[in-house]
């Protein structure tokens, strides 16, 4: 399994992509990350809102799984993400082996 996540906008408007395949990780934290995965239910896009006036610094959200050939993409807002899905973001950036590469805006 393979989970990347696109971050965009805030005040800078940088683009983060981080990155982390299961076969790269100990056999506990790949097990964790599928159920990180499950648990999010990512089954479809979720309804993008646009940011609330005054906060146009907010984030926006592509998470992109890939498993036995099957993809998923999900899209949301900073304050759409719901508390699974926020979950699995945290725990992928902050795994050890992960990939990370930041560019320019756009």
């Amino acid at each position: 399994m393979k989970v990347s996540i696109v971050r965009g906008g805030g005040i800078a408007g940088l683009v983060t992509v981080t990155t982390v395949d299961s076969a790269s990780l100990a056999p506990d934290a790949a097990a964790e990350l599928r159920a990180r995965v499950e648990r999010a239910g990512l089954s479809g896009t979720l309804e993008r809102s646009k940011p609330p006036a005054g906060q146009p610094d907010r984030f926006d959200y592509e998470l992109t799984v890939e498993d036995d050939g099957r993809v998923l993409t999900t899209r949301a807002g900073e304050g759409d993400l719901p508390g699974p899905l926020r979950a699995l973001i945290s725990y992928v950036t902050s795994l050890p082996g992960r990939q990370e590469r930041i560019g320019p805006p756009g």
